[in-house]
């Protein structure tokens, strides 16, 4: 089931990687909570039923929207952003603003930086220390961030 839904667990089981030839897969970098529920999603096709729903942080969302990338589960990923999209806020907008620019999702950051662009929320996120390492870590993201705010006030 693992190598029908994802090519890199094709690639691990089945491939000449050297996980192919060993008899366990160590899954590193990834909570045991978060691992579940990928599993979870693999087997049923399922992100947000009644079974997983209480335990669907904002946390465990971005997780696992990572681990949707790492793994090429295209229909999670799409599902955690679509999540992440609804859940936005001004504590998590800038960690999913990250995550969108590291795992190519232009929809997210989209979503993110007219958030972000806001007059009330750009006000109260740029006097953030979590805001000044963003924008140092990620240059092209204050190029396109000043760009909206510009937008946004004509």
């Amino acid at each position: 089931m693992l190598a029908a839904r994802s090519p890199v667990f094709e690639a691990e089981l089945y491939g000449s990687m050297k996980e192919a030839k060993s008899s366990s897969i160590k899954i590193k970098d990834m909570k045991a909570e978060v691992f579940k529920a990928l599993l979870h999603f693999i087997y049923t096709d399922k992100f947000d039923d009644g079974k997983l729903k209480h335990d669907l942080s904002d946390e465990l969302v971005q997780d696992l929207f990572a681990a949707a990338d790492r793994y090429t589960l295209e229909k999670l990923k799409m599902q955690c952003q679509k999540r992440l999209h609804a859940d936005l806020s001004i504590d998590t907008v800038l960690t999913t603003l990250t995550l969108a620019e590291q795992h190519n999702s232009a929809w997210l950051k989209e979503k993110c930086l007219q958030f972000v662009s806001n007059s009330k929320n750009f006000t109260q996120l740029a006097l953030t220390e979590e805001y000044v390492q963003m924008m140092q870590s990620f240059p092209s993201l204050l190029v396109e961030l000043r760009q909206k705010v510009k937008d946004s006030s004509n």
